[in-house]
């Protein structure tokens, strides 16, 4: 997919987060970016983590101090399209006040629950004011903490806290499959679900609908309804196909407009999308019927909810760092004023002893500490353990190839016993496996261009062998490869090749096809790798990868 940073076009793998084409467009800049010396936002200056996910066509900006500023060029090229005006940054003015409701939100908890106990304390706090409180989730609070992956069953810390928060709607994001259809099933029938665009066999998601009507005081009714992302290519949401079996999925942004048929029936509109923030900004250009979007997805910090087209567009960034406050004021059947901000829960003392207590007890999880297999030896040395950890990302995914840098084998040696903390261990980045179709040749580049990083093999591998020989300068003179049998790969042909995220933005390497993540990890393939009943004998002195001294210089014949 295509994307902008600072203007610059680059294309990049689908499924790439802000990081990776942070990464891809500058490798000084994503440095000074994640070093906090300059920040990345959005075409409207809104701030957006590292870990956003990005769809084709986003736009980035990296800017220095506070308040990030768009560029003169840019600022004339949203005028004169006009699709995103500048309207999309305005604040609202000042209305009559009315009766109000208060909705406080967040997206993209990925899993990090320790701020629940302030979320918690925030929300009865404004319940006992005697205020028309809502609390909504836009998306995404399963995947990123292992004390919450790994429970059994999965999620369920996040569920039974999101109980305790009184959760009154939920949307599904696309990392809301990650853990399988049957925990998806516990969420939808615990809590009010809404997503319009995607379609379920009856009774696979129990409670899961296109929109719920909530009643407020006064004979209010708040219709709410969800749309969830997809791929422009797939069609998809961006989590991995296996995880979709049996559901359809339609274009969010045409489900959305069909919403319009709620207005009459409902005081206040609102759309929980997880579509991402430019996605939510078109769509209040084309939907003005709607009071309020509350989305997610992207990570976007919008610090003040900006009025579009007269709809309030909110996000609350993500990782539970902030807590998203709307208030509405409706008066006589209609919203006449409304306003959004953040509550930034790092300043936030204030916590919930019960919801506290509970964090606690899920953090002593026991299930980091089960043992996924019993090995026949001690698997050491980075040869071993990239061997291992490449023969996982290709088996598991059906690839052709695979490549792990060793800057990512973050542990020495797995033991006899390799529990889930030691894998969790081994590959504590969690960064998505990419596929990238590739030559022989261009096979080749990306291992010559991971040689010169440090001039020494950088790359373990499974599906081939590969040996480097340079000349006495170190300069890479030939890259030789070789099939498990021994044999050269055909150079007319294409292989299915995997790489990380880290990988595949931050090397310099040809390839024609820009790839598409698997949306899964190193210690995702591994876990089940292992678990299949791998042979793990082989993993002892294990040299896939060599570099060749340059060739001796020809001896000068004597007479």
């Amino acid at each position: 997919m295509k994307i902008k940073v600072n203007d610059k076009t680059i294309e990049i793998f689908a499924g790439a987060r802000v990081e990776d084409a942070l990464r891809k467009y500058s490798p000084a800049e994503w440095a000074l970016v994640r070093n906090k010396e300059k920040k990345v936002s959005d075409r409207c200056g809104h701030e957006v983590g590292l870990d956003g996910e990005l769809a084709e066509g986003e736009e980035l900006v990296i800017t220095a101090g506070s308040r990030p500023s768009r560029p003169a060029s840019r600022r004339i090229l949203i005028a004169l399209l006009g699709l995103f005006a500048l309207a999309s940054c305005r604040t609202f003015p000042p209305a009559s006040s009315a009766g109000r409701i208060v909705i406080f939100h967040s997206n993209d908890v990925h899993a990090r629950i320790d701020n629940f106990a302030k979320v918690k304390a925030i929300l009865d706090a404004e319940r006992r004011t005697g205020a028309e409180v809502f609390f909504f989730s836009a998306g995404d609070n399963f995947s990123g903490n292992p004390v919450v992956d790994r429970y059994d069953p999965p999620g369920e810390p996040m569920l039974e806290l999101l109980d305790l928060l009184d959760v009154d709607v939920l949307s599904i994001g696309n990392h809301e499959f990650d853990y399988g259809m049957e925990i998806l099933g516990r969420l939808t029938s615990r809590f009010r679900t809404v997503s319009a665009n995607m379609e379920a066999p009856p009774g696979v998601l129990p409670g899961l609908k296109p929109w719920v009507v909530l009643s407020a005081r006064g004979g209010v009714n708040i219709a709410v309804f969800g749309v969830i992302q997809v791929e422009r290519d797939s069609g998809l949401p961006s989590t991995h196909p296996d995880k979709l079996k049996g559901l359809r999925f339609s274009e969010p942004l045409a489900k959305a407009l069909e919403m319009k048929a709620l207005r009459p029936a409902a005081q206040v509109l609102i759309g929980l999308t997880h579509i991402g923030h430019d996605q939510d900004l078109l769509l209040a250009r084309r939907m003005p019927e709607l009071d309020v979007i509350i989305g997610g997805h992207s990570h976007t910090r919008v610090d003040k909810a900006e009025k579009v087209n007269g709809v309030l567009v909110a996000q609350a960034g993500a990782n539970n760092l902030f807590l998203g406050r709307v208030d509405l004021w409706v008066k006589n059947g209609r919203v006449v004023k409304k306003k959004g901000r953040l509550i930034d829960l790092g300043k936030e003392r204030r916590e919930d002893a019960a919801v506290k207590a509970a964090i606690a007890e899920f953090q002593r999880n026991p299930a980091l500490a089960r043992v996924v297999v019993r090995a026949p030896h001690e698997i050491s040395d980075k040869n071993n353990l990239g061997s291992l950890m490449t023969d996982a990302i290709r088996e598991v995914n059906g690839l052709d190839v695979a490549f792990q840098n060793n800057g990512g084998i973050r542990l020495n040696r797995l033991p006899l016993e390799i529990t889930l903390n030691d894998i969790y261990t081994l590959d504590p980045f969690g960064n998505p496996i990419v596929e990238i179709v590739m030559t022989p040749a261009e096979i080749r580049g990306l291992i010559k261009a991971s040689f010169e990083k440090d001039s020494k093999i950088d790359l373990q591998v499974s599906g081939l062998t590969y040996a480097v020989r340079t000349d006495e300068a170190n300069r890479v003179g030939e890259i030789r490869l070789r099939l498990p049998d021994g044999s050269p790969p055909a150079e007319d042909r294409t292989y299915k090749v995997g790489i990380n995220s880290y990988i595949a933005s931050a090397y310099r390497f040809a390839h024609q096809d820009p790839g598409r993540s698997l949306q899964t990890t190193v210690a995702d393939d591994l876990i089940k790798y292992l678990e299949s009943g791998a042979d793990l004998s082989i993993y002892r002195d294990l040299r896939r990868a060599i570099w060749e001294d340059p060739p001796a210089a020809p001896r000068r014949r004597i007479g």
